[in-house]
């Protein structure tokens, strides 16, 4: 039974199956819950995921009310489908505006609240195993899932560098039930959003303290083929 009495973890979205397994989870597994948005964490709030001052906000109130900030998941969804060339500019770049933006203030800003606390911490992204691999009629999905998996490890090994004890990693979810999907193979089976968050569990433990800039795939074996 995975016991995360002493910490508290911050999920960067509230809405969808896999923001709220991981809610639930957590709870479940005796942390103290904050999240971005309406929902049944301990604390509720409001952001701006596109203003680095209101990530910083969150992040304060958080830690002032609950009492730290140990645990900052960050669930990315993928845009609709679209062969390549029936993809604009302007639809490519607001998906990587849509994905990347917010991935990369909630996990820059996340770091410096923990730095500030001093007590180290984990940084858990949420992404399409698209950011591994190829996938037609997913061009956009694609890069922009690669962006901010690669911007997660080029934050682990900042994190590494400075000794602050924060771990920085990336569980690769394929087709997830209840979820928006990308042309994932018709061969690929859906996995529920509870897997998904005991993966995310795990990455909040102790036992993963010495892993950074991993990524874990709970892919229905997408990533296998």
């Amino acid at each position: 039974m995975v016991n995360l009495a002493d910490k508290v973890a911050f999920v960067s979205v509230s809405d969808g199956p896999i923001s709220r397994a991981c809610v639930a989870s957590l709870k479940a597994a005796g942390a103290k819950v904050c999240a971005a948005g309406s929902g049944n964490a301990d604390l509720n709030l409001e952001v701006d995921k596109y203003d680095p001052a209101s990530w910083d906000t969150a992040f304060d109130v958080c830690s002032q009310k609950l009492g730290g900030l140990d645990v900052l998941v960050i669930p990315t969804a993928g845009p609709s489908s679209q062969p390549i060339e029936d993809v604009p500019l302007e639809d490519f770049v607001s998906a990587h505006r849509a994905m990347v933006v917010p991935a990369f203030l909630a996990q820059n800003r996340g770091i410096i609240a923990m730095r500030k606390t001093g007590n180290g911490g984990a940084v858990v992204h949420v992404i399409p195993a698209a950011a591994r691999s190829g996938l037609d009629s997913a061009v956009a999905a694609c890069t922009a899932s690669a962006g901010i998996l690669f911007s997660s490890k080029s934050a682990s090994l900042e994190c590494a560098k400075e000794k602050d004890g924060i771990v920085v990693n990336a569980v690769l979810v394929g087709p997830v039930a209840g979820e928006p999907q990308l042309p994932y193979p018709k061969d690929v089976a859906a996995v529920p959003p509870q897997a998904v968050a005991d993966a995310v569990l795990f990455y909040a433990t102790d036992g993963a303290v010495y892993m950074s800039g991993m990524d874990l795939p709970v892919d229905g074996g997408f990533l296998a083929g």
